[in-house]
């Protein structure tokens, strides 16, 4: 598959994680594309069965992935606090988003902060949400569930969990839930680390500097 065939489908699965329905206009944007263009990509697609198209009165139409183009890209899902975002992080992100075809992000709620950190977050969710949005390798961004880890999983339905190299998560414990709730997906542990940088670090620096 062409990379702007599958760059078409992965812009589709993000407009679908975000309960929008991405008009012809908006997707030949992302993909600096003529409508025409755009509009017999998306023929193609729909040919080879990897999206599905339906009239929305007048609004045009909608394009949706089928269960055959949700299969032909790569979810990548990660996740964090992203406090204090660093060069770490992007690090982390890049690395990740070489995994697959399409990186979402999941954001810590702060109830999420308080209760394993014991300590409110620097920058309240909504700001860490846009910010880390707005990083080139991340396609898409939500903030996670406040009570079980796994709803957010299921609602992103990855292809692969990537996991920092500090993150205090067992990979077996995740392998493991994930088979019991009938999830299918891989589980990586980054190996990406930048010496000396790390957000408690930074965090500690500026509560001695006070």
């Amino acid at each position: 598959m062409r990379g702007l065939e599958k760059k078409a489908l992965a812009k589709l699965f993000v407009a679908a994680l975000r309960s929008h329905n991405m008009t012809l206009a908006e997707l030949a944007e992302e993909l600096g594309l003529s409508e025409r263009e755009c509009g017999e990509l998306l023929e193609a697609l729909a040919g080879e069965g990897l999206i599905s198209v339906r009239e929305t009165g007048g609004k045009g139409r909608a394009y949706e992935l089928t269960e055959k183009g949700r299969k032909a890209i790569k979810v990548v899902m990660t996740g964090g606090v992203f406090d204090i975002l660093h060069i770490g992080h992007l690090a982390t992100l890049r690395a990740a988003k070489e995994l697959g075809d399409v990186l979402v992000v999941v954001v810590a709620r702060d109830s999420t902060v308080e209760r394993l950190k014991k300590r409110r977050p620097l920058n309240p969710e909504a700001h860490r949400l846009e910010l880390v949005s707005a990083l080139k390798p991340v396609d898409a961004a939500v903030l996670g569930s406040s009570g079980d880890f796994y709803e957010i999983v299921e609602i992103i339905g990855p292809d692969v969990i990537a996991l920092g190299y500090d993150q205090k998560h067992d990979e077996d414990e995740i392998r493991a839930e994930l088979e019991k709730r009938g999830l299918r997906a891989e589980v990586v542990r980054l190996d990406v680390e930048v010496p000396e940088i790390k957000s408690s670090k930074i965090l500690m620096k500026l509560l001695n500097e006070l």
